[in-house]
Order: structure tokens, then C-alpha cells, then sequence
């Protein structure tokens, strides 16, 4: 994503054009390593379909749907952020028992096109894509941070166009939705950094959008997730800021940590509107990623990756380790509290999503290696997946070794399954020897074990970020 590309797409337009012209010189902190450009982290330069798939073990003949992961990968030159890709699906097609095929393909956006708007654009459809996936009243939907969501034809993961839901979609749809599993409601919202800064949304299970509703903030937070219970949504401002002044000098992505900005949690009913938002004040702290929440008594219950803070000296400062913590708000006396529940780092948190918005017990997280978890050193890195139990404290972890890097883990219901960890987790895992990676599956009552099924690619998969399964039965 380019520097005009950002600007663009978030409407800040001339203002940051003529100031940046008169400080062109000022330093923007862009790193002397950037990870993004070295390892797995590299984009790969060519779309590729393969069909010739053959499995190691063996996939659940009761799996039949589409994987699918989403991701950043820049289609021209060298992107000024790790967050500046294009949009790319890294999708895996599973049938019978057999994987059929494995494809990626960009997102075919204007700004892939290079086509975008430019400065002071406002159009919806000026978007990377590059963030995540959701499956909705029929749709597949590729996400990103700001603008339209992008529909995406699961048969062969070419993008059919941008959807703003018959106009009803005026702004920006973030890339964490949340789908209730009981109504079929989808919940979702968007942020921006000019006023509203951030508006909520709601569609019904059949995909129309029937509400609408502009949230007030202090100021122009970056909210990139957000939580729902069975009568709640949930909203985090938290310190990480819009800076005009980091983007009039040039910076990528223009928020850092502002030590004077507020940090707090809404709570507001789920059809309810701005006037009916409950705020409560928390110690500094910042979330990109929510495992669940839920609702117990008078508590609102939100359990997140928790950074004590983050982009402290500009937004390539991604450094720290997150702590999968709980955040409760009691609804009676309005009062806060934040705990730690696991203390090892962690990042890209999961459940079984039939468990959104309700009371939950396992939950699932790729494993960070805090002693490699710098620009230097991040070559070196060790991954894992890791569950947890959140009631009895107990996890459950997957850790390869140096030459095998998991990505994100998501929870694939078994069919009969009754318990709530009965079903499979699906990662791309990269291998560093072969410089190739794999698709694979796990049996998520036995993480440690390893996976039961493995699909060699003779393509390397990017480190990404979220992914979606599609199963042939889904409405």
C-alpha cells in the first residue's frame, strides 16, 4: 500500500498531501529491518492453481468445504508497511476425504489495479481487502480495515465485486464481525479517523443490513476488533491514535501510542443506539484480537490478547507481547477489572465459534516466541498453537520445533460432535528447510499430538492473518 493509497482510502486527502510536501525531511522511523520483506513474510509473486494434492494422514471424510485465508501481499515494488499489502486468499478445497485443490488469488480491488482514487477519495471500494474473511446470508466476504468488504466466489476465489449492502453501507466495514450462532445475526462495525469515528452495524441471518448506528468517541482510536454477547456489543478506545502529525511527515500507517488518550470499554445493548453506551475506564492497554466474550450475572466478559501498550515510537513498533486476559464490566455497580489468565505471549486468538457471544471453555492461539520476538531475531522464531482451558487454567500446546511455523489455527466443528472442543483445528504451516509449507489439520482434543492430516504444497503460503471455513452445508 502506498503512502496516497492510505491517505485515500481514509479520506484525509490535501490537508496531508500539502503539509507533507513542507515536511518531507522529518523522520518517520521506518525500521532498518523490515521483517516483512525477509523469510515467510516475503510476498510470492504468482497466483498458482494445483490440483495434483496428495495427503499425509487422513483428512475427516465428514470435512467437505473450502479453507480459506486471507493476508498481505504487496503486488508491486516494496510495501512501507507490513499492514500495506494487497489482499490475497491462500484457499484449500477438501472433499471427500481428499484435498481437490489448493489456490491463491489477490483480491481484485482497484487498488490492486492501481487504480485508486487518490488523495480526498472516499469510495468505499478503495480498500486493500487484506485482513480477514467472513461467510454470511450466502455471501463470502473478503475484509479489510477500512472500506467495503469485497464478495469472493468460493468455486475458484475469484472476487466478484464490492458489496455495500444495496447502499446501506456508507463507510467502513472492519475486518472482526462477529456472527451470533442462535439468531444467525451478523454484528459488526467500522472505524474511521475522520467523525464518526466509529459506527456499528447489524444484518439479519439473510444478509440485510437493518441497523445503522454512529458510536461517539473522544477521538480517532484504531478499534480493529470488538466483542458481542447474547445482549451486548462491546467496543474498545484504547491509546492507539490517528497522529496528524505522523501522517503530514510521511509515515505508512499513521497511529501511534498517545499516552494522553483515554482508555476505556463501552457497553451498549445490541439494538440499542449511541445515548444507551455504558463506559468504563481500565488501566492503558491495547487489543487487536478477541477470543470471546460472554456474559455471566451482571458481568460482561471479554477475553482478549492484551498488550500493556503498543507503537510507542511509531507503527512499525510491533515488539511486545500480547497476554491473553480477561476484561470484566459489571453492569450493576459499573465497575471494571482486568486479569492476566495466561502469562507466555500469545497472539491470533480462537474458539469454537458456535460459542460466540455465549459462555465458553476452550479457546485456541498461535504461541509467540518472546525471546525472538524482535525485527533481528524474528527469523529465528519459534511458533506453536496453544489451547487452553479457560475454567481449569490447563493448556494443551503444539510446538514443532525452529523449522515449522504454524499460522493461525481455526476451530472446524465435527459433525456429531457434542462437546465443544470436538472438531479439528486448520493451519497453514510453513516449513523453513523446504522453504514450501502445508496445509494441516489437528485434532483439538489432542493439540500437543500434532496434525492428523497434512497437505504438502509446492508453493510457500505467507505468513498471514485470518482465515475461514466454508462448509458445502452452510446457508
Amino acid at each position: 500500500m502506498k503512502r496516497r493509497e492510505f491517505l485515500g482510502y481514509t479520506a484525509l486527502g490535501a490537508v496531508g498531501a500539502a503539509s507533507a510536501a513542507l515536511l518531507g525531511g522529518c523522520d518517520t522511523g521506518e525500521p532498518k529491518v523490515k521483517f516483512w520483506q525477509h523469510g515467510n513474510f516475503r510476498p510470492v509473486t504468482e497466483e498458482v492453481a494445483v490440483t495434483d494434492l496428495k495427503v499425509q494422514g487422513q483428512i475427516p471424510p465428514e470435512l467437505n468445504g473450502l479453507y480459506v485465508r486471507n493476508g498481505t501481499n504487496t503486488s508491486r515494488g516494496v510495501a512501507e508497511h507490513f499492514f500495506g499489502g494487497d489482499g490475497m486468499l491462500h484457499g484449500v478445497r477438501l472433499e471427500n476425504g481428499q484435498a481437490k485443490w489448493y489456490r491463491n488469488r489477490y483480491v481484485n480491488t482497484p487498488l490492486y489495479r492501481d487504480e485508486g482514487g487518490g488523495f480526498g477519495s472516499t469510495n468505499g471500494e478503495d480498500t486493500t481487502s487484506a485482513v480477514s474473511l467472513i461467510h454470511h446470508g450466502g455471501r463470502l466476504m473478503s475484509l479489510g480495515e477500512f472500506g467495503y468488504p469485497y464478495l469472493i466466489n468460493p468455486d475458484d476465489l475469484s472476487t466478484l465485486g464490492a458489496f455495500n449492502y444495496d447502499g446501506k453501507l456508507t463507510g467502513n466495514m472492519t475486518a472482526h464481525p462477529r456472527i451470533d450462532p442462535v439468531t444467525g445475526e451478523l454484528l459488526f462495525f467500522g472505524y474511521n479517523v475522520m467523525e464518526p469515528y466509529l459506527t456499528y452495524m447489524r444484518a439479519d441471518a439473510a444478509g440485510n443490513l437493518v441497523q445503522v448506528e454512529p458510536i461517539t468517541l473522544t477521538g480517532p482510536s484504531m478499534v480493529h476488533d470488538f466483542a458481542a454477547t447474547e445482549r451486548y456489543v462491546v467496543f474498545m478506545e484504547m491509546p492507539v491514535r490517528f497522529s496528524w502529525l505522523a501522517a503530514i511527515s510521511g509515515s505508512a500507517l499513521p497511529f501511534k501510542w498517545d499516552g494522553n488518550a483515554p482508555t476505556r470499554v463501552g457497553v451498549m445493548p445490541r439494538t440499542g443506539g449511541d445515548a444507551d453506551i455504558r463506559w468504563f475506564d481500565i488501566p492503558p492497554c491495547f487489543v487487536f484480537h478477541i477470543m470471546n466474550s460472554f456474559e455471566r450475572g451482571d458481568d460482561v466478559i471479554v477475553d482478549a490478547a492484551r498488550y500493556d501498550q503498543l507503537w510507542v515510537k511509531n507503527s512499525h513498533d510491533f515488539f511486545h507481547p500480547a497476554r491473553l486476559s480477561r476484561f470484566t464490566m459489571n453492569m450493576r455497580t459499573g465497575q471494571a477489572s482486568v486479569e492476566q489468565i495466561y502469562g507466555e505471549a500469545m497472539e491470533f486468538p480462537q474458539v469454537n465459534r458456535s460459542q460466540w457471544t455465549r459462555p465458553y471453555r476452550y479457546g485456541y492461539s498461535l504461541v509467540v516466541d518472546e525471546k525472538n520476538d524482535s525485527p533481528e531475531r524474528i527469523a529465528q522464531a519459534q511458533g506453536g498453537i496453544r489451547k487452553y482451558d479457560v475454567e481449569t487454567g490447563a493448556v494443551d500446546s503444539y510446538l514443532p520445533g525452529p523449522e515449522l511455523t504454524p499460522g493461525e489455527a481455526i476451530f472446524i466443528a465435527a459433525r456429531d460432535g457434542a462437546a465443544e472442543d470436538e472438531g479439528y483445528l486448520a493451519s497453514f504451516e510453513y516449513n523453513k528447510n523446504t522453504r514450501t509449507s502445508a496445509f494441516c489439520l489437528f485434532d483439538a482434543t489432542r493439540v500437543s499430538a500434532g496434525p492428523i492430516a497434512s497437505v504438502p504444497l509446492p508453493v510457500r503460503v505467507p505468513v498471514g492473518f485470518h482465515a475461514v471455513w466454508v462448509p458445502d452445508d452452510v446457508a
